[in-house]
């Protein structure tokens, strides 16, 4: 069965939503921690994202994974 959220998106989808709507902070993008709790803790195991002064932050790992899903 897929992980699917109260709206109907499925954990992939959310993680590219999380991932495009990353904001830039200099050199860093920052994710928001009120994006799907669930999909974020996954984030955090697979190292896509770190905690940095209190922050998420993308990881190289991240960066990469974001690139990966662009829709162009």
């Amino acid at each position: 069965m897929m992980n699917v959220d109260v709206l109907g998106q499925s954990m992939a989808e959310q993680l590219e939503q999380i991932l495009w709507t990353a904001r830039s902070a200099g050199s860093s993008l920052i994710v928001s921690r009120s994006q799907h709790p669930d999909t974020i803790g996954m984030m955090m195991r697979e190292g896509l994202v770190r905690e940095r002064l209190g922050h998420l932050v993308l990881t190289p790992k991240g960066h990469a994974r974001r690139r990966k899903c662009a829709p162009y």
